[in-house]
């Protein structure tokens, strides 16, 4: 595959005639621009090789030591949760055990009274018109 390389060197040599003006003027640098090599050839870098040590022992630490300890200090709170959740229970249980047997005496003693007693009549005055 050929390459045409067309370089007018003369063009990129000659500059414009500087004319006086009051107006400020942008001149660019002059470089010479090759279409052949748009970018320049980098040099080929040296492989190099990083040796790194292993593993530390902070770094075992926050690996496993850390996370087994979030670990066991969720499960003896969530076992101290559930005790106090399983006390306050049956404190609850206690209590309404000992409201039905109340209850239940009530009841008993209210029944025995009633069936002894006569009825009862209201003796009110009568409205008179």
């Amino acid at each position: 595959m050929a390459k045409l390389l067309i370089s007018n060197t003369a063009s990129l040599t000659l500059s414009p005639p500087v004319l006086p003006s009051s107006r400020a003027s942008f001149k660019p640098p002059h470089v010479p621009i090759s279409p052949a090599a748009p970018f320049p050839a980098r040099k080929p870098r040296g492989q190099t090789v990083v040796t790194r040590a292993g593993p530390t022992v902070n770094q075992y630490v926050f690996a496993f030591v850390l996370p087994l300890s979030l670990v066991a200090f969720t499960v003896f709170t969530s076992i101290r949760i559930a005790d106090k959740l399983d006390r306050d229970y049956l404190e609850e249980v206690a209590i309404n055990q000992a409201i039905r047997e109340t209850d239940e005496d009530d009841e008993v003693d209210v029944s025995s009274e009633e069936k002894s007693a006569l009825p009862r009549t209201r003796n009110r005055p009568k409205r008179e018109v």
